[in-house]
């Protein structure tokens, strides 16, 4: 069914009368009511009373009254799943309501009575007057939002909602019980029935002495019925057109996804495109700052490398400085080695070679000091003897 805001108009249909309020800001913004005699007069006079009812509306609910609609509750409710309680009203109709030689209309739902506990609540109403109601509808250019029995609804007419009410209507009252899930059950009785009337919601005050004529009218504008009275293919109608809604808004969502994607692709493209010109025109600029780095790199590894050599120049030169303070005069050194490792290698020439090793091993900066080879004796131009010597040290503490 269709739902939406603006006026909306409450529809009670009787055996012989029909009643309207137009529904609109949480008010009772018009009321009427219309006699009628057979189908064609009621489509007429439903027609007829929302031209009347002083402001254009669009939306509409229907609800019918316990003289035309037949309402049974079987307590407990058959163990069914909730989508096979219409199909088993519809299959035990013959058995559960009177034909009056017209088709019916059925439907039913499950009421929770208590926590552990629930009723079958099933009605019908001839066709002919569901088709007329339709036809209505229809020539008035109303959408039916819910077509159904006013007992579904009559609780909201008045307060409280829970317990037993009797709604009185001419010369017949309705008793109506009603659960934690909602009316579950419906007797109309002669009389005024047992029990008071119920106090009205404070919308329907302002009818006055009219107001319990209108309640469900009222009731229909404020609430839906659960039970729904259309024949099976209206249904089948209004389930196409459901699913060809949800086929449209699925169609509409899966284009705006593939507008949305072509958008997000377009502008992924559009940013690459700039993100490559900004990249070339950036380019001799980007080229010089790396040529600049290049040579500044090479420029600060040049001058490491220098900084090194004089280090180890100057590191060499005081070894040097030390060695040939320690070694007396009569001591000559032919040749002095430093590796990268620290090794140390000293060869010359001294009268003992023995007391060289004792004059380096006292260097703080020498360790291991040992003789690395044979001694040779050889006599010098001057005809002295002394020893050829090669010494290999290791660099303890830097000079």
């Amino acid at each position: 069914m269709v739902t939406g805001r603006g006026p909306l108009l409450g529809v009670s249909v009787g055996a012989t009368h029909i009643r309207a309020v137009l529904w609109w800001r949480d008010a009772i913004q018009w009321a009427g009511a219309a006699p009628y005699e057979g189908p064609v007069a009621l489509a007429e006079a439903i027609a007829r009373l929302a031209g009347e009812a002083g402001a254009p509306v669009r939306r509409a609910r229907v609800v019918l009254e316990r003289d035309v609609v037949q309402l049974r509750s079987i307590v407990p409710a058959p163990p069914l799943k909730p989508s096979a309680v219409r199909r088993y009203v519809a299959l035990e109709a013959p058995r559960l309501f009177r034909q009056n030689g017209a088709p019916l209309v059925t439907d039913g739902v499950r009421v929770a009575l208590t926590k552990d506990s629930a009723a079958l609540w099933a009605g019908a109403a001839p066709e002919p007057l569901v088709l007329a109601v339709l036809a209505g509808c229809a020539q008035a250019g109303l959408a039916l939002e819910g077509l159904g029995p006013a007992a579904d609804v009559l609780p909201w007419a008045a307060a409280p909602r829970q317990g037993a009410m009797v709604f009185a209507n001419g010369g017949t009252s309705e008793i109506l019980d009603i659960g934690s899930g909602g009316t579950w059950q419906s007797r109309l009785v002669r009389g005024i029935g047992n029990g008071e009337s119920p106090v009205l919601a404070g919308p329907l005050a302002a009818l006055g002495a009219h107001a319990s004529h209108f309640a469900a009218a009222y009731a229909s504008a404020v609430a839906l019925p659960r039970l729904t009275l259309l024949p099976i293919a209206v249904r089948a109608a209004e389930e196409r057109r459901g699913r060809r809604r949800m086929i449209r808004l699925l169609a509409i969502g899966a284009a705006l996804w593939l507008v949305a994607a072509s958008v997000h692709a377009g502008r992924l493209a559009w940013i690459r495109a700039t993100a490559t010109r900004s990249l070339g025109a950036a380019a001799p600029a980007v080229d010089s700052a790396l040529a600049a780095r290049r040579d500044l790199d090479l420029a600060r590894a040049t001058m490491a490398t220098v900084a090194r050599a004089d280090e180890g120049r100057s590191r060499h030169v005081a070894l040097l400085a030390a060695v040939t303070q320690a070694l007396g005069d009569s001591t000559y050194i032919a040749a002095l080695q430093v590796t990268t490792d620290g090794v140390v290698r000293v060869a010359g020439y001294a009268p003992v070679a023995a007391r060289v090793v004792a004059q380096l091993e006292r260097l703080e900066t020498l360790r291991d000091v040992r003789l690395e080879g044979p001694l040779t004796r050889e006599r010098g131009a001057e005809g002295r003897e002394r020893d050829r010597f090669a010494i290999v040290a290791r660099l303890g503490v830097q000079p």
